[in-house]
């Protein structure tokens, strides 16, 4: 699903998470944990919510088919994963704060799929996750020159999204294909 489809929505359910970091929280459940459960994911997504208030069962099940989408990408040998980001055409602070909340969400996805110590994971991975906790933490992205913080953006964002293959992979190793020639 596309950025803005997917925060109409996160709104009509009153979500607590906006795109990127529903994004992030299944990315990281999912790297984790290739069985991380949606329900749980969509509990996530939706919050503390009375039965009274539940949303429509076609907004529950799109959150489902979405999740089930991020998983494919994961799973997609040829890397075809990427970020769930706002598009180009909105504005570099928008786009920044989308990638420290798509970050933020990644952690606590990984936290929710069972992952106490993180010290307990593979030095690449504990340095990508270490790097993403620095990017969601940053308060101060230098846009002062357009043209350099466009390219910043888009190295981090892609820097980020490699991450997220490698950790992926020393998570959840793909399996060897048997091919009979």
């Amino acid at each position: 699903m596309q950025f803005s489809e997917t925060q109409e929505i996160l709104i009509k359910i009153n979500s607590i998470n906006d795109v990127a970091e529903s994004h992030g929280i299944a990315s990281g459940m999912l790297v984790a944990n290739t069985t991380a459960d949606k329900l749980d994911w969509v509990k996530q997504v939706m919050g503390e919510i009375e039965e009274s208030d539940l949303p429509p069962a076609d907004a529950i099940e799109l959150l489902a088919n979405w999740f089930d989408e991020i998983k494919s990408q994961l799973q997609d040998s040829n890397l075809r994963y990427e970020l769930c980001l706002p598009d180009d055409d909105q504005t570099l602070e928008k786009r920044i704060t989308a990638l420290q909340e798509w970050c933020r969400g990644f952690i606590l996805g990984i936290a929710m799929s069972g992952v106490k110590d993180f010290g307990d994971l593979p030095e690449d991975t504990r340095e990508l996750l270490s790097d993403f906790s620095r990017i969601s933490a940053e308060e101060e992205f230098d846009l002062n020159n357009a043209d350099e913080a466009e390219i910043a953006y888009a190295d981090i964002s892609q820097y980020v999204r490699i991450g997220v293959l490698l950790i992926n992979e020393e998570l959840q190793p793909m399996k060897a294909t048997s091919t009979v020639h």
